[in-house]
């Protein structure tokens, strides 16, 4: 597999049709410059006021270490290739079907089949790879919300796309090239996009051929470059419109951030002067969690503190958290759960007692959540703590 592809690609123009026309994301217009570059010293303060709060992507390099055990596919197959993992199509789709297989089936198949992984990094193996501890003191720590293991081979393409969440992508192995498109608003509709129940933007243009007749936007749109390798990562904020490809075998791991309420200050009094690079990823705290091949919330004693938590996570820098965002949440966290007891109180019950206002029954202010009575937020605790210690319990309790 050839993995020395030009990028980003050399613009060819034909007078009798647009720029890009049926060629792939980026070549409808040459690229405004690479991304922005930082050193892999810098300190969480200066991170979160230039780029956090500055809405900036920024490529750090060397900021992972490279893997301890070398991510052969025979050694994770022996090692661990009992865990259940989930896989998807090769080239993204607007409604992916995750197929939830044995990774030693997955890694069988992905060089042949159509197939890259795309799953939460199991408890097990997260000893064998390194968190930057850029982001595991002060603001940042706090809002950890999953850890993503990405592998495939060949030449996989993303959609192009936005995260409703702060996302910190670094490449393990192989190599992968970004597209990060400077758009002047959140929803920008020239895209064509489909909102989903978490709140990520997706367009329907095919990033593989381009249609610019029907988006000519695309001509008069900034676009920003960076290629990914060994032990690299790329911070993309939320609502930032991006598209991805790796080459030849690659593996990669990224981390979902809540964003901040990014009026408020950076507050780092638990970050070290002089800290290590990385940490082992086992030791940041994550919100969710892998088990049993199934998506569970990580604390497994939750109080009404902790439920308001999760509530002002969903929020993020937004003032409003809407009813869709909640419904996606709880569904989620109690997914397991509700197949096994019947009685579970469904979203729409909970929403209503969590929000009381007539008015605004779509949507909690921050100002809601921040007064909502102890006894109402530990209704909802109760049912995230049972479901996410949903095999600790017999069947008969549940």
């Amino acid at each position: 597999m050839n993995i020395h592809v030009l990028f980003p690609s050399i613009i060819q123009t034909h007078e009798s049709i647009p720029l890009g026309h049926l060629r792939p994301l980026g070549w409808q217009r040459r690229a405004d410059g690479p991304i922005l570059e930082d050193s892999l010293n810098i300190e969480p303060a200066r991170f979160y006021h230039l780029f956090v709060q500055g809405n900036r992507s920024v490529v750090i390099r060397g900021i992972v270490s490279a893997l301890d055990v070398l991510w052969t596919d025979s050694y994770l197959s022996k090692r661990y290739g009992h865990l259940n993992v989930t896989v998807a199509k090769r080239k993204q789709r607007l409604v992916d079907t995750l197929i939830m297989m044995p990774f030693k089936t997955f890694l069988e198949q992905y060089r042949q089949d159509d197939l890259y992984m795309n799953t939460i990094i199991p408890d097990e193996m997260k000893t064998e790879a390194s968190l930057p501890s850029l982001i595991t003191c002060g603001i940042f720590s706090k809002r950890l919300l999953e850890p993503i293991l990405w592998i495939s081979a060949g030449d996989t393409a993303s959609l192009l796309y936005a995260h409703a969440q702060n996302t910190l992508h670094c490449v393990l192995d192989g190599r992968k090239d970004f597209i990060i498109y400077d758009t002047s608003n959140k929803y920008p509709h020239e895209l064509d996009l489909i909102k989903q129940s978490n709140g990520d933007l997706f367009s329907r243009i095919d990033v593989d051929l381009v249609n610019t007749y029907k988006y000519k936007y695309l001509h008069n749109l900034p676009w920003y470059w960076t290629t990914l390798f060994e032990g690299d990562c790329l911070f993309i904020p939320a609502y930032k419109f991006f598209q991805v490809r790796a080459h030849g075998r690659t593996i990669a791991l990224s981390i979902d951030m809540a964003p901040p309420d990014i009026r408020n200050d950076f507050i780092g009094l638990d970050c070290e002067r002089n800290p290590p690079i990385y940490i082992s990823l086992d030791k940041g705290q994550f919100q969710w969690r892998y088990e049993h091949g199934i998506r569970h919330l990580t604390k497994r004693i939750i109080t009404s503190d902790d439920a308001r938590t999760y509530l002002l996570l969903l929020l993020g820098a937004n003032d409003q958290l809407h009813k869709d965002i909640f419904q996606n949440f709880y569904i989620q966290a109690t997914h397991e759960l509700a197949s096994k007891d019947l009685g579970l109180p469904t979203a729409n019950h909970i929403w209503k007692q969590l929000n009381n206002d007539a008015t605004n029954e779509d949507y909690m202010t921050r100002n809601q959540i921040t007064n909502l009575p102890s006894n109402v937020l530990q209704l909802l605790g109760d049912i995230l703590q049972k479901s996410a210690r949903i095999h600790e319990y017999e069947k008969s309790e549940l």
